[in-house]
């Protein structure tokens, strides 16, 4: 779940955790980002729920402003990501539950288009 948000949303915004920590915005998307997987979680009987998004919102809020995610590292490298076992996997479980995952859907999309664009 917290690498589904905050791995996906960071390479995306190209965003360090400061970002995340000072923009409404930035939280809200990665929110969104794991609202889908606790709602696959559900439906699969992974006791996974809106308090651990609230939990990981407030780990967040310790870790250093200037760090990067490992995927946004890979971004700046031009180096292949894990977007397929992130938004790979939580598309493929929403096809299999039958719950949209529209926001995984559409950052995966973006993120291969970064991967294209960096010849990878």
């Amino acid at each position: 779940m917290i690498n589904v948000g905050i791995n996906q949303a960071s390479a995306v915004l190209r965003a360090t955790y400061g970002v995340f920590q000072s923009s409404p915005d930035a939280r809200t998307l990665i929110r969104s980002l794991m609202e889908e997987v606790v709602t696959l979680a559900k439906k699969a009987g992974i006791g996974l729920s809106e308090a651990d998004i609230d939990e990981w919102d407030i780990i967040m809020n310790s870790l250093i402003a200037t760090g990067k995610t490992s995927m946004l590292q890979d971004v700046e490298a031009g180096r292949k990501t894990e977007v397929e076992i992130f938004a790979g996997k939580v598309v493929a479980l929403g096809n299999q539950y039958l719950v949209p995952t529209p926001v995984n859907e559409t950052l995966q999309r973006i993120i291969k288009v970064i991967e294209y664009k960096n010849g990878v």
